[in-house]
């Protein structure tokens, strides 16, 4: 308690602490209603109750849920607490648990409607979400709890449901009075999401006559409603675009957005891609579509941005427009490109592998395995769970390895074991059904795997110095940071209870199996690895360590190449892991000796060498 009588020398202390008067005017205002029980929210420690206020500390004692008794002074208080009045929804989520329970199973309109008065522009999905679990329930009730929130929502016009989790949900005093729909609801639509609404709406039920007569003025309140979106949620006014664009389509009139809503949206393709990657799945391919009718000759420059994060859905339209225009080489070039970076999403992987027999089969390579793997193992290290499709998809597909291997060489086939070997993008048993399967299409490769010996498998890799370090840095990190961070993670989630229904606890489970497994990965790859700074190489033949110049054995443009250790590859710069299939066709050449490199898109290329030097003289 604080009530022991100060020393004279702490007395001293205390005045150097100050008491409210000591505070600026503001900071007296916001700690003022801070009195014995009144409630408070912490941005880190969530809600709490005044216990006490000790003007002689200049602390408050505060209960957290996690922090019971916690003191802190009034100048901290001011800045990191904000007053929670008695009927705010989180207050009686503190007080009263049982009766917000309740309400979240009999009264679920009355329960939002206390929550967007409580909130605000703050009563977003998360911030419910994260104000009721698992306060009041499990994630798998808050689940339940949702589904019947939205269909309460949308039995009563008063409330706009969000279309996403950091929008808010909005409640109007009285809901609009439709004299029999028509212009006259359109015109009482409250917000961008109603006027979508409405004008979807119409479109189902009026003939397009209806439309043309209406047309005029329903474009001008598309245009009002427009005006008024803030700037961060641009995606918005996409979406109103298309729904007016829809609805001039449907009454026979040009499908055009409108000088207003042209002059919002932005006209730079990249620009326009942010945009399009905000708006739902479903909306995304038709307003693709829309944004390539504004942007002119401009509209591949906007696919192109697109690429590397689309959807199915995404895909099959960007296909078809480029089918149209006759310009699929270009997409398959671009294509390609993304690939070889590994600058890709799993939903474009999927993609790519389900249609591997359409118009872009040439993509269904060797190179789309590794690929696959790749972007598998960094959505892995990410803790995303969006490549469980690509991993079902990589393990459930029979004909899929067979496929992409078809048009491989013998050491294509061995790069390809070689890295599902040593992939920690699947559990164990998974990892064996994958390898099993290359071993039935390929037995050359069995011995790779005979006994499952891993030390037969990856020989000692030579490395240099500095991609050594990387390894060790990256090793320090996962043991000084990530799995310290994770072990707590673990603790909190185990704390809610329920480990059965608990998904933090079981997400924060799975992310400690990545860090360990990755951890044992990087400690064999350091040990087993040799250093080398690349130094004392005769250069009188193709080895490690050599830059490497050659042209085409039928004559054309040369190509130097720099081959390094087996963690150096930066094909960007022309270095090449001594691994690789083109490294590896050309090591123990020499000068005039004719090598044949195989190629990405389809027979080998036959090249003559025409310079051999040490990288490091």
């Amino acid at each position: 308690m604080f009530n022991a009588m100060p020393t004279e020398i702490e007395t001293q202390e205390l005045d150097k602490m100050g008491d409210v008067s000591d505070l600026d005017p503001k900071a007296q205002e916001k700690i003022k209603p801070l009195v014995p029980k009144a409630y408070c929210r912490h941005r880190s420690w969530g809600v709490g109750q005044i216990v006490e206020k000790d003007d002689a500390l200049g602390a408050f004692l505060i209960d957290f849920r996690t922090k019971k008794g916690h003191s802190m002074e009034f100048g901290y208080a001011a800045e990191a607490l904000k007053h929670l009045p008695d009927e705010h929804f989180e207050a009686r989520i503190l007080r009263e648990p049982e009766t917000i329970r309740t309400m979240a199973r009999d009264q679920v309109a009355d329960l939002l409607k206390l929550v967007v008065e409580s909130l605000g522009k703050e009563a977003t999905v998360a911030r419910l979400e994260e104000s009721m679990v698992p306060h009041l329930f499990a994630a798998d009730g808050w689940k339940k709890f949702w589904e019947a929130a939205k269909r309460a929502m949308k039995k009563d016009p008063r409330f706009v449901i969000p279309g996403k989790r950091h929008e808010p949900i909005q409640y109007m005093e009285s809901a609009p009075e439709s004299k029999g729909g028509g212009i006259e609801e359109l015109r009482e639509a409250v917000g961008a999401k109603r006027v979508i609404e409405v004008l979807e709406k119409l479109q189902k039920n009026k003939s397009s006559g209806d439309f043309k007569a209406m047309a005029e003025e329903a474009f001008r309140l598309v245009d009002a409603a427009a005006q008024k979106i803030p700037k961060s949620q641009i995606s918005q006014v996409a979406e109103l675009a298309l729904a007016r664009s829809e609805f001039a389509q449907s009454a026979g009139l040009p499908t055009e957005i409108g000088p207003v809503l042209k002059g919002i949206l932005p006209s730079e393709p990249h620009r326009m891609a942010n945009v399009i990657e905000a708006l739902p799945a479903g909306k995304m391919p038709r307003f693709a579509e829309l944004a390539c009718l504004q942007l002119g000759e401009r509209w591949t420059e906007l696919f192109f941005a697109l690429l590397p994060r689309a959807s199915g859905r995404l895909m099959d339209a960007i296909t078809a427009r480029f089918k149209k225009a006759n310009r699929l080489a270009e997409l398959e070039g671009a294509l390609d490109r993304l690939l070889r970076e590994r600058l890709t999403h799993p939903d474009l992987i999927v993609w790519l592998c389900r249609n591997r027999t359409g118009e872009l089969a040439k993509l269904a390579n060797p190179s789309l395995f590794l690929t696959a793997l790749n972007v598998l193992e960094k959505e892995q290290l990410s803790e995303s769970s969006r490549g469980s499709r690509l991993r079902d998809l990589l393990l459930e597909d029979k004909e899929l390895i067979r496929d992409l291997l078809a048009p491989s060489s013998p050491e294509e086939v061995r790069d390809v074991t070689r890295s599902a070997l040593a992939s920690t993008a699947f559990e164990e048993l998974d990892k064996r059904s994958l390898i099993g399967a290359l071993v039935k299409l390929y037995p050359q490769v069995g011995s790779m795997v005979a006994g499952e010996n891993r030390t037969t498998v990856v020989e000692a890799p030579i490395v240099s110095w500095e991609s050594l370090e990387k390894r060790k840095s990256e090793l320090e990190e996962i043991t000084t940071k990530k799995i310290p961070a994770n072990s707590k993670e673990i603790g909190v989630a185990r704390s809610y209870g329920d480990l059965k229904e608990n998904h933090e606890f079981k997400a924060a489970k799975e992310m400690q199996a990545v860090l360990m497994r990755r951890k044992l990965e990087l400690e064999a790859m350091i040990v087993s690895a040799q250093g080398t700074d690349f130094s004392g190489v005769k250069g009188d033949e193709v080895a490690i360590g050599t830059v490497v110049e050659y042209e085409s054995a039928e004559g054309g443009e040369k190509k130097t190449v720099t081959i390094l250790g087996a963690w150096d590859s930066d094909p960007e710069r022309g270095i090449l892991s001594y691994q690789t299939a083109v490294a590896q066709a050309l090591v123990r050449r020499k000068v005039g000796d004719t090598a044949e490199l195989p190629s990405e898109k389809g027979p080998k290329t036959a090249v003559t060498i025409r310079s051999i030097r040490p990288f490091k003289s």
